[in-house]
């Protein structure tokens, strides 16, 4: 991968891989308290707008320990499990030795919901990256300006031990922009 694509592949991972405490409740709405949904919805539209929410706090803190350049990477522990997770800190932890910060933050529409099980969740949606750059100690952008501002993802929920709904997988799912 040729230096120019490491910055954006690491970007697509993490957000394609990125605020606050507070968790949702199962229908998607805010609590106080800082669990996410659980696995357990009456309908589609419930396990879909679950998902929404965990993604949208996954994104919010990954966004932030961008900006803030990787530290504490370990916050996505709350919205985010297995390899997934530690690709992300072990991606962040990258971030920090190269003096890497982001500027903007992702947004992400069109969530459909694909598959819902007694275990997870899978969703569709485009995120869109456009507001987002990737600087270095300099402040200069290591983003190919070449890069593809929208991308189709499918992402993944799992029910991890606790009982709580986290991100556990993020996978292009169509090479256009959307």
């Amino acid at each position: 991968m040729s230096r120019t694509h490491a910055p954006l592949a690491l970007l697509v991972a993490l957000t394609l891989a990125l605020a606050g405490c507070g968790g949702v409740d199962k229908r998607g709405h805010k609590s106080d308290t800082a669990h996410s949904p659980t696995a357990a919805f009456a309908s589609e539209e419930e396990a879909l707008a679950a998902a929404v929410a965990v993604y949208d706090h996954f994104t919010r803190t990954s966004d932030l320990i961008a900006q803030e350049g990787g530290r504490d990477a370990d916050r996505l522990s709350m919205t985010a499990s297995g390899p997934l997770l530690e690709q992300s800190v072990e991606g962040f932890g990258r971030w920090l030795d190269q003096g890497w910060r982001q500027i903007g933050s992702r947004s992400f529409h069109d969530a459909t919901l694909q598959q819902l099980s007694k275990d997870g969740v899978v969703i569709y949606l485009c995120e869109d990256i456009s507001q987002v750059d990737v600087v270095d100690a300099n402040g200069t952008s290591v983003v190919d300006a070449n890069r593809s501002d929208s991308n189709y993802l499918q992402v993944g929920f799992e029910t991890a031990d606790d009982g709580l709904l986290r991100v556990s997988s993020r996978d292009r799912w169509d090479a256009r922009s959307c």
